[in-house]
């Protein structure tokens, strides 16, 4: 950055009313990212784990024992 001659401006360590916009939005963003982690984690979990009712197994099974079949 100072090769290009770009000032880095933080706040001092501890001090997060210094830039209180700027705390406001990675506190924000944090929140916002687990939440997001969490909606795929739980996609995840539903579309490739958990029991299908009909299948009597996971998908991931299924497709393993389907593609075993068919090879």
């Amino acid at each position: 950055m100072e090769k290009l001659g770009v000032k880095i401006s933080m706040s001092a360590k501890g001090s997060p009313w210094e830039n209180g916009y700027q705390e406001s939005f990675y506190d924000n963003f944090k929140t916002d990212l687990g939440a997001e982690f969490e909606r795929f984690e739980t996609i995840n979990y539903y579309n490739k784990e958990r029991i299908h009712t009909k299948l009597k197994m996971s998908p991931i099974k299924f497709k393993l024992k389907f593609l075993t079949k068919t090879v």
